[in-house]
């Protein structure tokens, strides 16, 4: 366990290295070290969950040859593997949503890099568990969160009793805007501390673990940031043992996610019911 330390004034900030925990000055939380994210010469896990993929007889276009946006080919989901459950959620309202009607320029403005989320994106936030029934609620067994200011405020004011894990290929589509770029995790903890601080020490909240060595720094093209993205629910398939997931992200990351995406117009804060399947195909529920 390795600690950054802030002014006096502030508590200690965690970075977590060697075990998926989250201290404050005074307590200190262990939990089981996540598997690394996948490469692409790892091989599928058993099959998790307790429901199956049905399946009709073939048409003409389920036998369409499909590829990605990098021309890869897109295999099909095994019927005989289970499928998971996964609720997509947008963060609430966020500082550059509203930028324009403050008088900032959104688009160059620096105060709004990493933004937040206003006032209104808060209680948009408190109020998703009520979104969703009792029985769903208590279903979610892991919350994934972007590392981006607005999502992960968003996870921890709807989720205080989840356990939490940033997944940082889930940032915002769209990097060249101040509200997209991202910050270190150092700065991110100092802006929700009072969020976090107060979490009861058996909820995880791991915000390091996963981190890439040369955060934040990432320039790469939307083409690779979108099959990142997909890879990222790959995993989510294959190593995580969770079966029903909460995944709080960004308007374009569910757009490009969802299978026929395109047409989707993800609000703030409410929750979207998915299939994910054993190929990461990402489906909306009927």
């Amino acid at each position: 366990m390795v600690k950054q330390r802030t002014a006096k004034s502030q508590k200690q900030i965690p970075i977590i290295v060697d075990s998926v925990s989250v201290e404050s000055s005074a307590n200190t939380t262990t939990s089981q070290h996540p598997p690394s994210l996948p490469s692409s010469s790892l091989p599928p896990t058993p099959p998790l969950g307790t429901s199956v993929y049905q399946t009709s007889s073939p048409t003409r276009s389920s036998r369409r040859i499909r590829r990605r946006e990098d021309g890869t080919l897109i295999s099909s989901p095994d019927p005989k593997k289970p499928t998971k459950t996964i609720y997509l959620i947008r963060h609430g309202q966020s500082c550059g949503q509203v930028a324009k009607k403050n008088g900032m320029n959104r688009n160059e403005d620096s105060r709004l890099r990493d933004c937040g989320l206003t006032p209104k994106g808060e209680q948009e936030a408190a109020l998703i568990p009520f979104l969703l029934s009792s029985s769903a609620l208590d279903s979610v067994e892991l919350v994934i969160s972007s590392p981006l200011t607005r999502a992960l405020t968003t996870a921890l004011i709807a989720f205080p009793k989840k356990n939490i894990l940033v997944l940082f290929d889930l940032r915002e589509l769209g990097s060249k805007i101040p509200e997209n770029t991202p910050r270190s995790m150092e700065h991110v903890l100092r802006d929700v501390q009072h969020l976090w601080t107060c979490r009861e020490e058996r909820y995880l909240f791991d915000v390091t673990t996963l981190q890439p060595t040369d955060w934040p720094r990432d320039y790469s093209p939307t083409v690779i940031m979108k099959e990142r993205i997909r890879k990222s629910f790959q995993w989510l398939y294959d190593q995580r043992p969770e079966t029903i997931m909460a995944v709080v992200c960004h308007y374009n990351v569910i757009r490009s996610v969802v299978m026929d995406g395109k047409n989707l117009h993800p609000s703030n804060a409410i929750p979207i019911r998915c299939t994910l399947f054993s190929n990461g195909d990402l489906i909306l529920d009927s």
